[in-house]
């Protein structure tokens, strides 16, 4: 299964092993730069021929903005200034009552504390979702993907 993979295109990859069970929940895109990824291991490796494409599908994930957040919700909170300052500028937007309540109480809590505060309000808006998995994608190199998702590659 491994030996020709080197040779073979996205399109003839997916063909050949897009059904199985490592590779059939990822984008023809995420396939692409997965395989780029194997091909530059086999390239650098002094035993190009151990080097497997299946550690590499296996290691890889493809997650939605909200997977992203869910999935790194303990660094959510290294962002609390700016993500704060992103509901001041309404470049996430909450409901009126709440930002209402967000402008009352701005100035009489911390930012940790508004965060908390709104947490609740916060999860229902996708703009929410979508500009933190933004915030943690390029803190933690993530790749997105033209589909809105995020591809993260195993550390080889």
């Amino acid at each position: 299964m491994t030996t020709t993979t080197s040779e073979l295109n996205t399109q003839d990859f997916i063909a050949e092993f897009g059904q199985h069970e490592l590779v059939s929940d990822f984008s023809e895109e995420a396939i692409n730069i997965i395989l780029s990824q194997y091909k530059r291991v086999k390239s650098e490796s002094n035993d190009p021929d151990s080097i497997s494409w299946e550690p590499l599908f296996n290691d890889a994930l493809e997650w939605c903005a909200s997977g992203v957040v869910y999935e790194l919700s303990s660094e959510v909170k290294e962002h609390t200034s700016e993500i704060i300052n992103m509901i001041r500028t309404a470049d996430i937007s909450i409901s009126v009552d709440a930002k209402e309540k967000f402008d009352n109480l701005e100035h009489d809590l911390k930012d940790e504390e508004l965060l908390q505060f709104f947490k609740p309000e916060l999860m229902k808006s996708p703009d929410y979702f979508n500009k933190v998995a933004a915030i943690l994608a390029r803190r933690n190199e993530f790749t997105k993907l033209n589909n809105g998702k995020y591809l993260i590659l195993g550390a080889y």
